[in-house]
Order: structure tokens, then sequence, then C-alpha cells
């Protein structure tokens, strides 16, 4: 169940991205809503699920998760994280970080959502 859904007119946004991090490493990944003016609806965001990981996000410079030892939802099960739905204007930026001491480990950060079309 997404809350609210979205307007037939509104920009879908899928865009994963898959980094190396490790032992010790931290992603930081910032995304921007691609529309000229907009307003960037997000309820679900994925990222790879690992032990000893953080995992944080911030939207428009407040944070809105973490930092937690388990991501918003895993990428393989992408259910809706918040309900209703967060938005930002500006930015989201996402931190993950490998916490083991000897692991190299692969991430990937999923954001699902939309741009309200204008």
């Amino acid at each position: 169940m997404i809350v609210p859904e979205p307007a037939a007119d509104d920009v879908p946004y899928n865009d994963p991205l898959t980094r190396i991090l490790d032992p010790g490493e931290q992603l930081t990944v910032t995304f921007s809503p691609t529309q000229q003016v907009t307003e960037f609806v997000l309820p679900i965001l994925g990222m790879s699920k690992h032990p000893d990981s953080s995992y944080e996000a911030w939207m428009d410079g407040k944070r809105v998760y973490g930092p937690a030892p388990v991501p918003p939802t895993d990428i393989d099960d992408l259910v809706a994280t918040f309900i209703p739905a967060r938005r930002f204007s500006s930015k989201m930026t996402v931190y993950v970080r490998n916490l083991s001491d000897t692991t190299t480990r692969r991430y990937t950060i999923q954001p699902l959502g939309w741009e309200v079309a204008q």
C-alpha cells in the first residue's frame, strides 16, 4: 500500500546505485529531483541488508531514518518504508557504513518514488 498514490502525470523514479565498501568505509549518496521545480515523494527506500552495517537517511537537512543496524527495507523486499510517504524538495542524502573490520561488501541503495508533476 502506497499513501498517497501518485497521479497519472507524476514522473516515476527508480534509480538504484551499487558500490563496494571495504571494511570501515562509508558510502554517501545524494539524490535530487530532476524536474526544474518539484516535490519528490518517497514511499520506499531499499538498501542491501548486511550485518555490521549502519544505515541513515536525511531529507532536506532533516534526519528521517537511523542511524540503524538495518535498512528501511531490503532491496529484495521493497515494501513501503514510509506511510505516509516522505517528501523532499531539494535533496535526500543516504549514508551506508560497513562497520566490519574484515569483510568487503556490496551495497545497493534503491529509492522508489515519484516526482510530482508541475
